[in-house]
């Protein structure tokens, strides 16, 4: 069994700017799907784990915004 680890994964991807807009348009339907996804469950555990994907997809979408 492999243990996480603390240190930040560092990744290279070169994107033209048709994948660039892509990937940024899939994140942000992603975010918005995600979010609406929390608002209709009452589940605090679920909600929580949603809560923390959407920090995910906010921070990709940054990234993608400001090199």
């Amino acid at each position: 069994m492999t243990t996480a680890s603390t240190e930040p994964l560092r990744i290279t991807l070169t994107l033209d700017p048709e994948e660039h807009t892509e990937l940024l348009s899939l994140l942000e339907r992603a975010l918005r799907d995600t979010h609406a996804e929390a608002r209709r469950t009452e589940a605090l555990a679920y909600q929580e784990k949603i809560h923390h994907q959407e920090a995910v997809l906010r921070r990709l979408i940054d990234k993608l915004r400001h090199p």
